[in-house]
Formats: structure tokens, C-alpha cells, sequence
């Protein structure tokens, strides 16, 4: 076992996701010509929902877990990617856990949504209904593009078996849309819509409880991107000859901060869709996923 990804994960999965939201805050507000939040404003905001008590507008066990079940998926799933040269998880076809165990932090919101009774909720929960069978399909496809042309359904071995082709471009250009659509990026964050649904899913959930969700969702955002970054840096350090698993992870960070940086600039320039706009727009993505697909099976 790399004592590198031992060290790292838990930096990675637990202090870099507030970090990340409290850079992504700022360069937000830069870019809207305002002076912004402090960049440690995400760990405040969470420390202080932590120490709150949380209001349970319900006596149903699965609104209670839901925050718990949702930030231990994401970090599962965390653990599964590699962090340098290895990852901590390290088993046969991790590639499709790691898929179910990512959808599991939406499944649980949508559980959570539709457990009490509040229609902001309720609406909150059907819109992340849609939104996740739109894309869910999509992910399915470029994980399954991914794993045909690599030659493995270990999700922390592909990024050292990557190999550029026409449908491995496509498939990364694919992979990046749906890592910001399951990132909840506007114009996709669609669910909470805070000024029209008062936070959709969470708009019952208060204090601990509400921290926990929110450092979940941060979790997973930055889980996602983990994934993204590793599949570009790591073929890129090979081909240079770069092996050291502390440059690798190094070049991980740089990357990961530099694709969050994008996906805030693009947030920035966008305002939110409705759920039917990014459902026809997923619908197209996947169509196009599919025929990425038939380009993988011919060879190319």
C-alpha cells in the first residue's frame, strides 16, 4: 500500500471539497465584479450548522440516516479513485460500485425529499428524479466506452491504461459534461433552486443534519472531479515518464483545482435552466453518447 494515498485521502475527501467551495465563492464573486466571502466562509458556514441541533419535521427513520448514508457513499466512492499511484480501496471491478455507490448520495436526497410532508420537497425531489435518469445514462455510457477501450473495470486502473482514440476524446469530452451536470453547477442545480423551491430536498432539513447533507454534496462534487483530473493527469505524467506517486498526486491537485475553477467561471455566466430545458439537453448528450459508443465498438 502507497503510504502517499493513505496520507492524501483523507486530506482530499474531508478538507479539500470546503476549501474548493470557498475559492469557487470568491472567484464567483470576482468575476460579478463583488468583493465575496472569505475563502474559509464554507468551513464556518458547516462548523456552525454542526453544532446546531437539527428539527425533525418527521419520525421516519430514512430522514434521519439520509445525510449519513450520503456522505459515506461519496467518500466511498472517494476512496476508490487513485490518490498518486494507488487508491486506498483497491478491488476487482470497483468501476461499477463506484457508479452505484455516486448515484446513491441522489437517491438518498430524493428518499429524504419525498419523506415528509412539504411540497417544496416534494418538487425538489421529482426535479432530482428527472435530472439523474437523464444523466445517469449518459455516465453508463462513457463508463462503458471507457472500460471497453481500456480494458478494465477497475476504476482506479483505468487512468493508467488510458490510450488516446477517437472515441477515449469523445468519451473524456463526455465525462467532464456529466461531472458538472452530477456536480449540481448551474445551470443544473436545478433541485435545490434555493430562490425558487427554498432548497427542493433540504428545504426540512436544519442544523446537524443540514451540514452533514451540504458536506456530502461537496464531497461528491469533489469526488467527481478527482476522477476527471486523474484520467487527464495521469496518461499525461506517464507519457512524460513521471511515475513518482507525490507528483502525480501534486499534479491531481493542480488539475482538480483548475477544473473547479472552470466550472465556477461557467457557473458565473449562466443562469439555471428549467427541469424540461436540461432533460432535453441530457436527452441529446445521450444520443450522442450512443453514438460514441458505435465508434468504440467499430475501433476506432
Amino acid at each position: 500500500m502507497d503510504y502517499v494515498s493513505i496520507i492524501a485521502a483523507p486530506i482530499v475527501l474531508f478538507l479539500l471539497p470546503p476549501f474548493l467551495d470557498g475559492i469557487g465563492r470568491r472567484i464567483k464573486a470576482r468575476i460579478q465584479y463583488r468583493r465575496g466571502p472569505p475563502i474559509m466562509q464554507t468551513f464556518y458556514d458547516l462548523e456552525k450548522l454542526l453544532k446546531l441541533p437539527s428539527v425533525l419535521p418527521t419520525e421516519g427513520p430514512i430522514f434521519r440516516l439520509a445525510p449519513y448514508i450520503a456522505l459515506a457513499s461519496a467518500i466511498a466512492g472517494g476512496l476508490m479513485l487513485p490518490f498518486g499511484s494507488e487508491p486506498v480501496l483497491a478491488f476487482g471491478k470497483s468501476l461499477i460500485v463506484f457508479f452505484y455507490v455516486m448515484a446513491m448520495v441522489s437517491v438518498v436526497m430524493i428518499l429524504a425529499a419525498f419523506s415528509v410532508q412539504n411540497a417544496f420537497s416534494h418538487i425538489g425531489g421529482h426535479r432530482e428524479v428527472m435530472l439523474i435518469l437523464s444523466i445517469e445514462p449518459v455516465l453508463a455510457v462513457v463508463f462503458g466506452v471507457l472500460a471497453f477501450k481500456l480494458g478494465t473495470l477497475n476504476v482506479a486502473e483505468m487512468p493508467f491504461s488510458a490510450n488516446l482514440s477517437l472515441s477515449v476524446a469523445l468519451a473524456y469530452i463526455l465525462l467532464a459534461y456529466a461531472v458538472y451536470v452530477e456536480g449540481g453547477f448551474v445551470p443544473f442545480d436545478i433541485a435545490e433552486a434555493e430562490t425558487e423551491v427554498i432548497g427542493g430536498p433540504l428545504t426540512e432539513y436544519s442544523g446537524r443534519l443540514l451540514g452533514v447533507f451540504k458536506y456530502a454534496l461537496l464531497v461528491k462534487r469533489v469526488v467527481l472531479l478527482w476522477l476527471l483530473a486523474s484520467m487527464i493527469v495521469i496518461p499525461a505524467m506517464r507519457s512524460l515518464g513521471i511515475t513518482s506517486s507525490m507528483a502525480l498526486l501534486v499534479a491531481q491537485l493542480v488539475v482538480t483545482f483548475l477544473l473547479y475553477s472552470l466550472a465556477v467561471a461557467v457557473e458565473a455566466a449562466n443562469a439555471r435552466l428549467r427541469i424540461d430545458q436540461a432533460v432535453s439537453l441530457n436527452k441529446k448528450v445521450f444520443l450522442m453518447s450512443l453514438a460514441v459508443l458505435i465508434i468504440a465498438l467499430v475501433g476506432w
